[in-house]
């Protein structure tokens, strides 16, 4: 396989394609759906590596950082305890409101997102519609919620499947384990 930043994205062709097209002329919020494993956390680093360094290569400085997870314009948000909490939402918005550091744009990975509450969503809703325009939100999540749905209809939504044995197996045996271990 030839180097990409989409490497670390086990399987999920369709999704690579549509973010591959995406990136030349983004919009501003994206959410990713899928199940646990499908690597769309992965995809999130990769695309937002994509948006930061223009370009497919992940030896790129912007690319090579974000991958990293330590671009300072890409700003990765976890979930602490149970939820999403009203404290976490209100940092998400502070920090979006604040210029890039480096470039032109600021990218903000929001994980967990089927964990948010109704209050916290309400809150975050308006500066998802009309967020800054150096700012682009990619929002994971395992399936919308009820709390998310009016977030969703706010994105661009980008389905991640289940990883199939087929793709897993290949990906083991890539990484050097012999087939009969990777089939198991």
């Amino acid at each position: 396989m030839s180097a990409s930043v989409w490497s670390d994205v086990v399987g999920q062709a369709q999704a690579i394609g549509r973010l591959s097209h995406a990136a030349i002329d983004p919009v501003h919020a994206y959410l990713f759906v899928g199940p646990p494993g499908s690597t769309k956390d992965e995809a999130s680093r990769s695309f937002a590596a994509l948006l930061m360094a223009g370009s497919d290569d992940p030896s790129h400085r912007d690319a090579r950082l974000t991958l990293a997870g330590e671009h300072p314009d890409v700003r990765e948000v976890e979930r602490l305890g149970a939820r999403i909490s009203a404290e976490q939402v209100a940092d998400i918005i502070r920090n979006a409101s604040l210029a890039p550091v480096e470039g032109s744009r600021k990218v903000m990975i929001l994980h967990d997102f089927h964990l948010l509450d109704a209050s916290a969503a309400a809150r975050l809703l308006k500066t998802l519609e009309e967020p800054p325009a150096s700012t682009i939100f990619i929002v994971l999540a395992d399936q919308v919620t009820p709390e998310l749905v009016t977030i969703a209809s706010r994105c661009v939504r980008i389905v991640f499947a289940a990883l199939s044995t087929d793709a897993v197996a290949a990906r083991l045996v890539q990484s050097g384990i012999d087939p009969a271990t990777a089939e198991v």
